[in-house]
């Protein structure tokens, strides 16, 4: 598995959109979250006529909670990455070299998988230095426990990434997987949340991506917004339910589809 790694890896690391996109990824993480911290320290002026952490966003119990809430909705950028990367391999055949070296299907699917983990890894890490970039800016101290928030953050990128690369193998057009990928994400998963919320308080939080984002919810609406919210452990069983399906599923689509 190592030797594909660096396989993939040599693939993409001239890759110009690789690049560029990696870049962005890290200032954006960077920028959504200074940009939310100074609105924020400046509403909360406006309204109490002193500025401070008044609804303890930053605290050490909820800094990585806040961190990685608002660098979560960036995740949609490396998702079209690997969908980008998945899909200009199978356009342009080179994907039929690696079976022509003697890859076998699964070997190349799973080589993409092992890709998406590394990614996942890459940005929980970029999360870690995001918090200690605010932790330094706010003058908070890090409090250990609340690092297992990463482990979440870990799993809700991997929930999008596999997601992404299920769209990938389905679709096989970079603009028609792009384009659900956005559309069920920002629009179609909010309309079942809300359908599913007349069934069960506790439904609608069992959706592709929604069980990701479910790990971690804002600190300041958990106790209002999040009505019905599992514990971690069943939210966790679930995420891991659904990477193992998207996991089968794409495998199986590419194992057994036309190259």
């Amino acid at each position: 598995m190592l030797k594909n790694l660096q396989i993939e890896w040599m693939k993409i690391k001239n890759y110009r959109v690789f690049q560029v996109f990696s870049v962005l990824y890290m200032l954006g993480i960077l920028l959504i979250i200074y940009i939310f911290y100074k609105f924020y320290i400046t509403a909360v002026g406006s309204f109490t006529g002193k500025e401070g952490d008044t609804l303890n966003l930053f605290t050490p119990e909820n800094i990585f909670g806040t961190v990685c809430f608002w660098t979560s909705l960036l995740l949609y950028l490396p998702g079209m990455v690997i969908i980008t990367l998945f899909i200009n391999e199978v356009s342009y055949k080179t994907h039929r070299q690696n079976i022509i070296d003697g890859w076998k299907r699964e070997t190349f699917i799973y080589s993409k998988i092992g890709l998406i983990v590394c990614m996942s890894l890459v940005i929980t890490l970029m999360n870690f230095i995001a918090v200690m970039v605010m932790a330094a800016i706010t003058h908070t101290s890090i409090n250990v426990a609340a690092v297992s928030v990463l482990a979440y953050a870990f799993v809700q990128t991997l929930v999008y990434l596999l997601f992404a690369l299920l769209l990938a193998t389905f679709f096989r057009r970079s603009g028609v997987a792009i384009i659900v990928y956005f559309v069920y994400g920002l629009l179609l998963e909010f309309l079942f949340m809300w359908l599913l919320s007349n069934i069960s308080a506790s439904a609608k939080w069992f959706l592709p991506l929604e069980i990701g984002d479910a790990l971690i919810p804002f600190p300041f609406l958990k106790s209002n917004f999040y009505t019905g919210l599992p514990s971690q452990p069943v939210l966790l069983v679930g995420a891991f339910a659904f990477i193992g399906l998207y996991i089968f599923l794409a495998v199986r689509k590419y194992k057994y589809d036309d190259l």
